[in-house]
């Protein structure tokens, strides 16, 4: 979403609500119009409840909304640049702690299973 951010400021020098009319279709930005509350505060409250993703991740996704039409073109770019960085950092992260302890987990499944076989005989 924020490489698609990027792109739209970029090449179309989209405001803020014109950015939210076109990435509507992701659920994120289409729950924002949701409330009685502005865009920002609704962002914030959007993100914390996104529990799938630890209090790091969702504090990169609270930063982008706190700066997110603040600045002119160049600031914003470099702003959604900086938190795909860090957002790109924590997916590899989380894919090398998916691969250690998807080991993990099925070594200990094999094992439960020959216990479970030794058991049975």
């Amino acid at each position: 979403m924020l490489c698609e951010m990027s792109i739209l400021i970029r090449h179309r020098r989209l405001s803020v609500d014109e950015l939210f009319s076109e990435l509507s279709r992701y659920d994120f930005i289409g729950n924002l119009g949701d409330s009685d509350k502005n865009w920002r505060e609704n962002w914030d409250y959007i993100a914390q409840g996104y529990t799938c993703l630890k209090p790091p991740e969702r504090d990169v996704l609270k930063a982008v909304g706190r700066s997110l039409g603040t600045s002119d073109t160049e600031g914003q770019l470099a702003m959604l640049k900086t938190n795909a960085k860090l957002l790109e950092a924590f997916r590899a992260e989380a894919s090398g702690e998916y691969v250690s302890k998807g080991k993990l987990y099925r070594t200990c499944g094999v094992l439960a299973g020959i216990f479970a076989a030794v058991l049975i005989i």
